[in-house]
């Protein structure tokens, strides 16, 4: 099971974040096993790319926390999802973890 996992993860879903709308990955998260793959491998690079940048999570979160989090977000903000699927996670995170509500970045 392991192996597919890691398997679909390779499969290149999009080239590049901005072709990926919000209604697009709300519909793979929703959709088969694969889909729902592709979307938390998706949803992490966003994650790993904008953390401590715009967002400052705990030490502790998870991938499927973070992936929760974000299906929640486009599940209660349908009038968004023609927006590019990049802004739409970085802002439901932005939301959940601001850095100023820290008092900084954690790096």
């Amino acid at each position: 099971m392991k192996k597919l996992i890691a398997s679909l993860l390779f499969i290149p879903c999009m080239a590049s974040a901005e072709f990926m709308s919000g209604n697009n990955l709300h519909n793979k998260m929703t959709g088969d096993f694969g889909e729902k793959m592709q979307a938390l491998g998706f949803i992490q690079g966003v994650f790993d790319v904008y953390v401590s940048v715009t967002f400052c999570s705990p030490e502790n979160v998870t991938a499927g926390q973070v992936s929760d989090m974000v299906k929640r977000y486009l599940d209660n903000n349908p009038s968004t999802r023609h927006k590019t699927a990049e802004s739409l996670i970085n802002q439901a995170l932005k939301q959940a973890w601001p850095c100023a509500n820290r008092g900084g970045t954690r790096l």
